[in-house]
């Protein structure tokens, strides 16, 4: 199987004929030890300002082939080729296959010339030929510039590796014909030749194509509003209860965001609640950039409202309690914010409930039931949740459970987002491997991005290393450090990221435009940002959190993770592949 550079194709390649190629050479085992560089930007191109040829094949004792592929249907008429796509869309060239790839080689070869060291001058003269792949059509050669052996076809299926023998067999008779004597050995690359030259070529083919390009264009793609998303803010304005159910990147928090700015447009006394903290902190400053005319009259975590209108009212006080306990959160605060809240007579028109899922339980729905104008049953109220995988803090009641006890108060009504406008779909791709949470193909994230990359640490030298890597890799191409988020399952002090002094690392804030940030798992829930970089990831057997932590990236995702962390990935991998 050869070597393919890169390892995965830019989801600006557009080409399935360029696609299956790709894929064959990855997967023929005929083709060991081979290195394929593929859409090679060549910037001394012998007729063009700048060229590219579509594969480049590095073979060990045969030598350096490039090849064009013409996919879909191809013809030529007077001298001008034509080539038309499954769309139906036609484009003309006056330059043929075969004059493009005798141009690309020789620009090429001569940039070898060029770069080579002394030890390695043999190179100089390295053997090469072309070659032109029609996969999608049978072609019969009929120029003067081409050989029917220079030609791959549907009829040679995907047998790549016997197509480039083809061509080495080829030119190498060519060479006889012509010079009366047969190709010396050392014209023909060596495994370590071949390793050289393709160190040669690499920088410029690496540069083309930037992360931070990639994760921009993969940026643009995921802010735009879904026509689904849409229908359910028109759903929710024709309900007067309603409970929004959605995975992780459906778009809950902006259409919670949506439905209190039009609520408070209309002059409706709203409230927006969550339950996370940084979440809290983050609607907050997004709403006081906001005209008031659009604000909601409380917005913030639900814990806060709950300690604000007890400290509203002077008859209450939570001075002798500890309020640093989560007995005190779960269940003291609420009933004494519900008997605050009864004495205030403090009612909201309708109430918005971001992260539901954390927050649907008896002693909150009663604080609910005070704050809202006709209670919990008969008011209004939206909340958006997923109840399946992000209830990390539900304790023993299950999404079922909390579902079962919103009906068993009122009867409201459901609305399902299911596509993914958040996540690229690499990143979707390694959520379904790690947690088995896996959606119908149709309505998973269609945006390619960029790979997901993981990091394998055996000693907390070793991983600090190799975090220090990915953020001196990541700024290196320009990712703005206010980017890149860096996430654990373990608090700050307890984390790698304590360790590393060389980059100024400030713990989240939604008003920091400067620096790398930090924060736990469970506390970025609800959040997001462009670049996730996880660190002291030593399991992952708890799947709810790692939902959580992987679905939190956008664009960029590196994992950084311990041995015994990819032995259990590796295992997941085989039983899925076992199980079909």
């Amino acid at each position: 199987m050869a070597k393919m550079i890169p390892s995965v194709l830019s989801p600006e390649i557009k080409s399935a004929a360029e696609k299956h190629i790709f894929q064959w050479f990855k997967e023929d085992p005929s083709t060991k030890d081979w290195i394929v560089l593929h859409s090679l930007g060549i910037s001394n191109h012998r007729t063009v300002i700048h060229g590219e040829t579509d594969f480049f094949v590095l073979a060990p004792y045969m030598g350096l082939f490039a090849l064009e592929v013409k996919g879909g249907r191809v013809s030529r008429k007077n001298g001008i080729w034509q080539y038309t796509d499954r769309y139906g869309n036609t484009t003309k060239k006056a330059r043929g296959p075969f004059e493009q790839a005798w141009d690309g080689v020789h620009s090429i070869t001569d940039d070898i010339k060029k770069k080579v060291d002394n030890s390695h001058r043999n190179l100089e003269n390295v053997f090469y030929g072309i070659g032109v792949m029609f996969p999608d059509i049978e072609y019969q050669a009929v120029g003067c510039d081409e050989e029917q052996w220079q030609v791959f076809d549907v009829n040679d299926g995907y047998r790549v590796g016997d197509y480039v023998r083809r061509l080495f067999d080829g030119a190498q008779k060519r060479w006889e014909e012509t010079f009366q004597n047969t190709v010396s050995f050392d014209k023909l690359p060596t495994e370590s030749d071949v390793r050289y030259i393709a160190d040669l070529l690499r920088g410029d083919f690496d540069k083309a194509v930037a992360i931070s390009a990639k994760i921009r264009d993969s940026e643009e793609e995921l802010v735009r509003l879904t026509e689904q998303q849409y229908r359910c803010i028109d759903q929710i304005s024709d309900n007067k209860r309603s409970l929004i159910l959605g995975g992780a990147g459906t778009g809950k928090t902006l259409l919670a965001i949506e439905a209190a700015k039009n609520a408070a447009a209309e002059g409706k006394r709203t409230a927006m609640f969550c339950f996370n903290r940084n979440l809290g902190s983050w609607i907050e400053q997004y709403f006081k950039k906001m005209p008031v005319s659009v604000r909601p009259q409380y917005y913030g975590t639900f814990h806060q409202y709950m300690m604000k209108s007890i400290k509203n009212n002077s008859n209450k006080s939570t001075d002798h309690l500890d309020v640093y306990s989560s007995e005190f959160y779960q269940n003291k605060l609420p009933v004494l914010a519900k008997e605050a809240i009864q004495e205030m007579r403090d009612r909201f028109d309708l109430v918005i409930i971001d992260e539901a899922q954390d927050l649907v339980k008896p002693q909150y729905i009663d604080v609910l039931d005070v704050c809202l104008h006709e209670g919990f049953a008969r008011g209004q109220w939206i909340m958006f949740g997923d109840f399946s995988r992000q209830a990390i803090y539900s304790g023993s009641m299950d999404g079922t459970k909390m579902i079962d006890l919103l009906e068993e108060k009122t009867a409201f009504a459901r609305f399902r987002l299911t596509i993914n406008c958040r996540n690229t779909k690499h990143i979707c791709d390694e959520i379904t491997t790690i947690t088995g949470f896996e959606p119908p193909k149709e309505i998973w994230s269609k945006i390619e991005g960029i790979p997901v990359e993981y990091y394998v640490y055996s000693s907390r030298e070793e991983e600090q290393t190799k975090l220090k890597s990915v953020i001196s890799m990541l700024i290196e191409n320009h990712i703005s450090p206010a980017r890149i988020t860096i996430l654990s399952p373990l608090k700050r002090d307890l984390s790698i990221v304590d360790t590393v002094s060389d980059y100024k690392i400030i713990n989240y804030s939604p008003t920091n435009t400067r620096n790398l940030s930090f924060s736990t798992i469970q506390g970025f829930k609800g959040l997001e940002n462009m670049v996730i970089i996880l660190v002291d990831i030593d399991t992952i057997s708890d799947t709810n959190l790692m939902y959580v932590a992987l679905s939190r990236a956008r664009s960029g995702l590196y994992v950084i993770e311990s041995k015994n962390a990819r032995e259990e990935y590796v295992k997941l991998m085989m039983g899925r592949i076992e199980n079909g």
